[in-house]
């Protein structure tokens, strides 16, 4: 008796307080429900692990043997935090108070699928292609034209596209064409140029190969499509000396050859492609070509209306949308003058 009196003067009057109204169903379904530790109860409710011992034995609480804990965490629940919430089993832990080897034992029992470390560490969320493939013959396009494409890791999740350009409409329509698919990151450095990335996951793997797929090629729609998507990358629609004009340039000549034959086959006269810039020969900020840059346009005013009609509904890029339509302007003027 004369102990306990003496405690309550020592104790301060938090640690009393919750001593005292330590009820009998609150330690129940943490140390039997949840499966709390006794060092875990008595860290939650701020009092040291021998009250909760003492409690426990006032109660007529059976002890549970070393290392065995009761679990109630139902399937359903699990499947809700784990793959619905996709909360790590950290989180899960710190929501139910259930260790982390706990839950990874009870994922087991109840045959639920563990996310792999790729998943697992994914800080960002991505969201599968939608699979339309109008909007996938335009991004082999535009990759064809103007982006790197790449997968860091082997067997990771994560497919990496790239493109550095000083032209800020560029970024603007790489950042709509990706954004919605995943996280994209955008630096200005100090000479002036922009990068972009975008994290996209595995459903983006057509991107990796630089081949056109025969079907784009069989397929009229399709393939104008993927044509607009390649000319918004690095085609130009001009008007020189008051005439509109086409062209479109590329170190490779097997793609601006299939691009070429596919042109007349819907139909659509064009020159043939040719050599522009020889291997060796320098640009005008002293660069060296590492290889042949081949080029081939149109020029025809018939052909070059039947070709920009083709392509118009499938352009995005701001600036070669303005400059189709001054291209289709300048046609119908001077088939006016020309009666």
């Amino acid at each position: 008796m004369d102990f306990i009196q003496n405690l309550y003067i020592v104790a301060p009057i938090n640690y009393i307080m919750k001593k005292l109204i330590l009820p009998k169903n609150k330690l129940k379904k943490l140390y039997l429900e949840k499966g709390f530790t006794t060092f875990q109860i008595a860290k939650k409710l701020d009092c040291c692990q021998a009250t909760i011992w003492k409690r426990l034995k006032e109660l007529n609480i059976k002890s549970r043997l070393p290392g065995v804990k009761r679990v109630n965490i139902s399937k359903k629940k699990l499947n809700e935090l784990y793959l619905k919430k996709k909360l790590s089993t950290w989180k899960i832990e710190k929501e139910t108070g259930i260790p982390r080897s706990t839950i990874h034992r009870k994922l087991r029992e109840f045959n639920l699928p563990t996310r792999n470390l790729a998943t697992a560490n994914t800080l960002y969320p991505k969201k599968d292609f939608n699979g339309d493939l109008l909007e996938k013959a335009y991004l082999i396009g535009f990759r064809i034209g103007d982006l790197r494409v790449r997968k860091p890791n082997k067997g990771g999740k994560t497919i990496c596209v790239a493109c550095g350009t000083t032209i800020p409409e560029q970024i603007l329509l790489i950042k709509q064409l990706f954004e919605k698919y995943g996280r994209v990151w955008v630096k200005k450095t100090k000479i002036g140029k922009i990068n972009i990335e975008a994290f996209l996951n595995t459903s983006f793997e057509f991107l990796l190969g630089k081949e056109i797929p025969p079907k784009i090629l069989e397929n009229r729609k399709l393939f104008f499509s993927f044509l607009a998507g390649f000319i918004d990358a690095e085609g130009s629609i001009k008007v020189y000396r008051n005439m509109a004009r086409f062209s479109l340039g590329n170190y490779d000549k097997n793609t601006l050859i299939k691009i070429y034959q596919c042109l007349n086959k819907f139909n659509i006269e064009c020159k043939k492609p040719l050599v522009d810039k020889r291997k060796g020969k320098r640009n005008n900020e002293g660069y060296k070509y590492n290889s042949n840059y081949w080029h081939f346009g149109i020029n025809k005013k018939e052909e070059l209306l039947k070709f920009l009609s083709e392509i118009s509904p499938y352009i995005k890029h701001k600036n070669k949308i303005k400059d189709l339509n001054i291209a289709i302007e300048n046609i119908k003027l001077r088939s006016m003058k020309n009666g």
